[in-house]
């Protein structure tokens, strides 16, 4: 993934998101932290990242979002873009499933620990 643009609000790179989307190009909105803003890491006040999920579309990207009417070299139609969104989707429940299930069994480990402990 490559960050196109930086944007001020969220609102704002979500529609850019969207535009790009409705372009073929595989977009994605990442929050910024703030906490890097405060520590001084990070001087830009930006709120959102504009990001293009194939790195390959990155100058298609650039390109749509300086000029709306150029034409997309790099563009997907909408049923791969749908699947794409989908898979990442499904990919990123697995993964939070995967972490629910990992704390609940370190949870009754802890637990079983304690019962083990206490009785002594």
């Amino acid at each position: 993934m490559r960050i196109v643009a930086r944007y001020d609000t969220r609102f704002e790179a979500d529609e850019r998101a969207a535009f790009l989307r409705a372009h073929g190009i595989a977009a994605h909105v990442a929050g910024t932290s703030s906490v890097m803003r405060a520590l001084g890491l990070r001087r830009d006040r930006s709120q959102a990242a504009l990001q293009v999920m194939i790195d390959a579309q990155y100058d298609d990207a650039v390109a749509l979002l300086a000029d709306p009417d150029h034409k997309a070299r790099t563009s997907l139609d909408p049923d791969e873009l749908a699947a794409m969104e989908e898979e990442g989707t499904l990919g990123a429940q697995r993964v939070l499933l995967r972490g629910t299930l990992g704390l609940f069994v370190v949870l009754i480990a802890l637990v079983v620990l304690l019962v083990i402990v206490a009785a002594e």
